[in-house]
């Protein structure tokens, strides 16, 4: 992502979002790497899970994603969690459960690695 007033997510039709999607965000930090976060899935399992990046749509190679924080309209200042073209791969570090997302939008008491 490169440093400007706004964090742009691009994520191509998949596994993470089946239409794929376009949102932007204000910029009111710098990215960083983040490995793990604390997070609740859509099925309510709740804990620390692994973070990745892809630009694939079967998930075969992963990068660092990244984290930044962002001045939502709805929530205020939060973290934005982003990966690749196709997403964000989220594994569950006790059950092994993984989950794809486009993007999470996370409070800043959200504990990351």
């Amino acid at each position: 992502m490169a440093a400007s007033e706004f964090i742009e997510v691009d994520v191509e039709p998949g596994p993470a979002h089946e239409d794929g999607l376009s949102m932007r965000f204000k910029r009111a930090g710098e990215a960083r790497p983040v490995r793990a976060l604390t997070h609740e899935s859509e099925a309510g399992l709740d804990g620390w899970w692994t973070v990745r990046a892809t630009d694939r749509a079967d998930a075969a190679e992963t990068r660092e994603a990244v984290a930044v924080q962002v001045d939502d309209s709805s929530d205020g200042l939060c973290w934005l969690v982003a990966g690749g073209a196709h997403g964000l791969v989220l594994t569950h570090r006790e059950r092994g459960a993984t989950e794809r997302v486009p993007y999470l939008l996370l409070s800043l008491r959200t504990a990351m690695e």
